[in-house]
């Protein structure tokens, strides 16, 4: 058996290294930027009317949801990327250096009727994005994976 020296300097060397400082800084801003200012002028809400207010905001957070889910459709399908793009720097310290997009499954959902009333076949797909970035201090580089489901809707010409 080997003496606890050797061992525990091998262990150590298997242990990812930590971000810089000045990255960590820099993301610790960035997250308070877009938390925002902290509230000055909190006011309690009276106990009177909370049914009315509950399904009033209910239906606002709704709307919004709703609104949400009809832009991003639109705009998931006009973002087509390259498989792999070359290295670009960004203002964190952070090195882009690769982003891929790749298709876990796809799941046929058959033919639908779109709002004109022509028909199309529509195919779920569940896509997985994934960006390395690299940390230029410290030569860290770390994957962050951004899965999500499109569906993809084609014309149907003829039958």
């Amino acid at each position: 058996m080997q003496a606890p020296d050797p061992v525990e300097t091998i262990l150590a060397r298997l242990m990812p290294q930590a971000l810089s400082q000045d990255c960590q800084y820099e993301l610790e801003a960035m997250i308070d930027d877009l938390a925002g200012p902290d509230a000055d002028n909190v006011v309690e809400i009276s106990p009177v009317n909370w049914t009315a207010r509950w399904i009033i905001g209910g239906g606002i957070a709704a709307a919004f949801g709703a609104l949400c889910a009809v832009f991003s459709i639109n705009e998931k399908s006009s973002e087509h990327q390259a498989a792999v793009t070359p290295a670009k720097e960004s203002s964190a310290g952070l090195v882009l250096v690769s982003e891929s997009d790749r298709v876990e499954s796809m799941t046929d959902e058959g033919w639908k009727e779109d709002a004109y009333g022509s028909a199309i076949h529509a195919v779920r797909l569940n896509v997985v994005g994934e960006d390395q970035m690299r940390d230029e201090e410290t030569g860290m580089v770390v994957r962050i994976s951004e899965p999500r489901e499109e569906v993809l809707l084609m014309p149907i010409s003829s039958f």
